[in-house]
């Protein structure tokens, strides 16, 4: 599969095609590939309706458009906008080539391919396509790209596509990236003790990986006892209700948190390289080879077991167990070769597959076969391309078409981000009280968020400072800053934090509500990162984050140790205790709309009840690991009569600062 040798071609303008932008194998391909192919100098365009790994597409130079994919087949009005847009960005951005991932935009692109005759290229990630509207569109390809070799004999078989316009290239993974390393704060946020194994299971929650899921849970349940095997499942989706359940009910029944849920990370590599070993498939058994770690390959089709030189090219051929099995997955057949590998301990074989992965998935290489499968299409002589595998490193690896460009700087965080299109509004709501001192700090911090659309909910109770003069002062900037709402509430009467939160609450409009202490500071990301959490983790509908503690000079932080993550959260309040800074917190407007607002009965205690209140309607509850919240400490801060978390920050900031 060698790419052709260098020559003069002039830089292409390509269209890629992804419906959405969750946290995903396919997503993470095509970012990896667009971002390279960028670097080497062309333009992509992606097409998309958006969703939670935009930011990052954006952060890479992309231009990304926004377009109204809404279901997998789209009709009458949505279809024409569709094509109408399709038509205008082919015409106006000279696309030479369109690429299409997913279903929907594949149905839009074969239309106006054969309209405007600009060829198409579709890349098969899997076999989860509906096979009838596939089998109607797929004609109209001059290529078709499989992930794996199960994924290109589906389409022959199933689609009666001709093997002679169909490749298979695989994943590209960043080797640069995913390599070896330590991550000692993922364990300790997790309270796994150094000397404790460490299993991680990074997956979609869903489908046939969910029965892999419930047999490792299951073994590390036994292994605990023997072996003190913690298990941290890394990943989200519709099953996650039930993950959950069996996971609250084994950490019960063994007295201890054991099985930690962490939702869906962004970036799994800490989580690769905290583990002692990493049960995955597809693009996360390759990622966590990179990263120096063994691999118990199991997926959405079945089992292959632990990943060795001598067996990585027949765990390529069924795609590490994601789109072809060896076996079936059991609790026992886990359990044993958890077991095996941990008794085996490190290796040289883990730095022989990170060679074997570097050989032949390296991302550089995967976006040079690719970009000179464009130019054969654009020449009407493209031909199959097949991954050839062996069973050791090899001792070439396949170079790129034209000399790595350096990849392209990220672009500059701009002053006064603009409005994405498709992104949710968030209410934040600010609760003052005579903090005219502080309250300008804390909106400075709200309004240099990067996140847009913003509603700022100022609701004054009914102060005697100078906060009318501070909020006029900021009245005037909302009006000059783009995407941004500020509404300043003045009671009539001073009617206390938990009334005055409810207030703002009830008054807002977002479809996330943040909450913000008028005397304290938000990082930049803050609601970036927490409404990312939110979108990529359907499951959760609150989740607050770590955060530092500050006095008068803001560069003289101290940590705290209040907040808890995963499942200690629901332990710790069930002891009666407090993990979750309540200032940080982002919630979907369901909790609002379930719980209503804060008690005015436990003075002192308002936002743990809330949390508690949360957590026994059913609701799920994390932190954020990143410190993006800061605390001020001040002589005229609320009491602990007014405020309960205030005393457990005191209490927890006065422990070791290196504990």
């Amino acid at each position: 599969m060698d790419p052709s040798p260098d020559r003069e071609r002039k830089p292409l303008n390509i269209l890629m095609f992804v419906d959405s932008l969750g946290i995903g194998g396919t997503e993470t391909h095509v970012l990896g590939i667009a971002s390279t192919l960028l670097g080497r100098g062309h333009r992509i365009i992606i097409g998309t309706s958006g969703g939670p790994m935009a930011a990052r597409y954006k952060q890479a130079g992309l231009e990304v458009v926004h377009m109204p994919f809404q279901t997998d087949n789209p009709l009458y009005t949505n279809y024409t906008a569709l094509l109408n847009q399709t038509r205008e960005l082919v015409r106006d951005r000279s696309i030479d080539l369109i690429h299409a991932h997913q279903i929907a935009g594949l149905k839009v692109a074969a239309q106006v391919s054969q309209e405007l005759l600009i060829p198409l290229v579709l890349t098969v990630h899997g076999m989860f396509y509906p096979r009838r509207q596939l089998q109607s569109l797929i004609d109209s390809c001059a290529h078709v790209i499989a992930v794996s070799p199960p994924a290109a004999a589906w389409v022959k078989r199933h689609l009666g596509y001709p093997a002679k316009q169909l490749s298979v290239i695989p994943n590209g993974i960043d080797i640069k990236h995913f390599k070896p390393g330590d991550a000692p704060e993922f364990r300790r946020e997790l309270g796994v003790a150094e000397h404790e194994p460490l299993v991680t299971l990074c997956s979609r929650i869903a489908w046939g990986k969910t029965r892999v899921i419930e047999d490792a849970m299951s073994a590390v349940e036994e292994l605990h006892g023997e072996e003190k095997v913690h298990l941290a499942l890394v990943g989200s989706g519709p099953d996650s209700p039930f993950v959950h359940a069996m996971a609250n009910m084994i950490n019960h029944r063994l007295g201890r948190d054991v099985i930690h849920l962490t939702g869906a990370l962004l970036d799994p590599v800490d989580a690769y390289r905290a583990a002692d070993i990493v049960i995955g498939t597809a693009r996360v058994a390759l990622e966590a080879m990179s990263a120096g770690k063994p691999v118990i390959a199991a997926g959405n089709s079945g089992y292959f077991g632990p990943v060795t030189p001598e067996n990585f090219a027949q765990g390529w051929d069924v795609y590490f167990g994601d789109h072809d099995f060896i076996t079936l997955p059991s609790k026992t057949q886990i359990k044993q070769d958890i077991q095996v590998l941990l008794r085996r301990g490190k290796s040289t074989e883990q730095e022989t597959l990170r060679r074997l992965v570097a050989a032949h998935f390296r991302l550089e290489t995967v976006a040079a076969v690719i970009e000179e499968l464009y130019y054969e299409v654009l020449g009407g002589q493209a031909e199959a391309k097949v991954l050839d595998i062996q069973g050791t490193a090899s001792k070439t690896q396949l170079q790129p078409a034209h000399p790595a460009a350096a990849e392209p700087p990220l672009p500059a965080a701009s002053p006064e981000p603009e409005p994405q299109e498709g992104s949710p509004l968030v209410s934040v709501v600010i609760p003052t009280f005579n903090r005219a001192e502080f309250l300008d700090q804390c909106l400075a911090s709200i309004f240099a968020q990067t996140y847009r659309p913003l509603e700022v909910l100022v609701i004054d109770d009914h102060s005697q400072d100078q906060t009318d003069k501070v909020m006029s002062k900021w009245a005037e900037q909302a009006k000059k800053t783009q995407g941004l709402t500020l509404i300043h509430y003045h009671l009539p009467r001073n009617l206390g934090f938990a009334k005055a939160v409810t207030i703002g609450y009830m008054l807002a409009q977002g479809e996330f509500i943040a909450n913000q202490d008028s005397d304290d500071i938000s990082h930049p990301e803050r609601l970036t990162q927490q409404v990312q959490f939110l979108r990529l983790n359907p499951d959760f509908s609150l989740v607050g984050t770590n955060y530092e503690i500050f006095s008068d000079d803001f560069s003289d932080r101290k940590k705290a140790f209040l907040v808890r993550y995963d499942n200690s959260i629901v332990s710790c309040y069930r002891a009666g205790n407090h993990c979750v800074c309540f200032g940080s917190l982002l919630m979907r407007r369901q909790v609002v709309e379930r719980l209503g607002g804060l008690t005015s009965f436990l003075k002192g205690a308002e936002d743990y009840e809330y949390v508690a209140r949360a957590i026994v309607q059913g609701f799920n509850v994390q932190n954020l690991r990143t410190p993006l919240y800061y605390y001020r400490e001040h002589s005229e801060q609320r009491s602990r009569e007014f405020y309960g978390m205030r005393s457990a920050i005191f209490s927890h900031a006065s422990e070791e600062e290196g504990a």
